[in-house]
């Protein structure tokens, strides 16, 4: 007799019914302790005693700042350039205007160009892109003669682009500058 009432579909049903909100109440009593509505740190008394001390989050993004603003600082400046940026072929392009290379690299205490990379590129070929990676590798930087400055690497963007000489011919331009800089006394991050 037990079996038979098993096998009915109204009492499967309901028996599915109440499992689920079995389920969905211990669910809301979980999230219901692990994050209650109305407790605030005065009522619990370890919260309360490190709210008063600074978080460690804070400690860290202060020392990011610092460390962002001593780069910052740090501007290397392009000391000795190569003669010419080499000219990316743009002659099979619709739109000579829409090529564009952007690398990121990184300058040593020493002024030396070292772990450069294509980070954008758009219809531009492997050849092209390998070109004006030799290019950036080929740069010397001075950077300021401070021990902050001479144990950092700092991070440079460089974009190349095509621009129109004074002949109306397409030739390739090469734009620098560093990942940190300062403004008016705050640190920017350029992208």
């Amino acid at each position: 007799m037990n079996e038979r009432w098993m096998r009915h579909p109204l009492s499967r049903l309901a028996l599915f019914g109440i499992a689920c909100i079995a389920v969905i109440a211990l669910l809301l009593r979980w999230m219901h302790h692990r994050h209650p509505a109305d407790a605030s740190p005065a009522d619990d008394p370890v919260s309360a005693a490190t709210s008063s001390s600074p978080a460690p989050t804070q400690e860290a993004a202060a020392q990011h700042a610092n460390v962002n603003q001593i780069l910052a600082a740090c501007h290397p400046h392009l000391s000795l350039t190569p003669e010419s940026v080499p000219n990316i072929d743009v002659s099979d392009k619709p739109n000579s205007a829409a090529v564009q290379l952007k690398v990121r690299f990184w300058v040593d205490g020493n002024g030396f160009v070292t772990h450069e990379f294509v980070t954008g590129a758009d219809v531009v070929t492997p050849a092209d892109q390998e070109m004006e990676l030799d290019y950036v590798r080929h740069l010397t930087f001075m950077v300021p003669n401070t021990a902050e400055c001479r144990a950092r690497q700092m991070e440079m963007i460089g974009n190349f682009y095509e621009s129109r000489d004074s002949g109306n011919a397409w030739s390739t331009v090469f734009v620098v500058h560093p990942r940190y800089s300062l403004e008016d006394g705050r640190v920017v991050q350029n992208r």
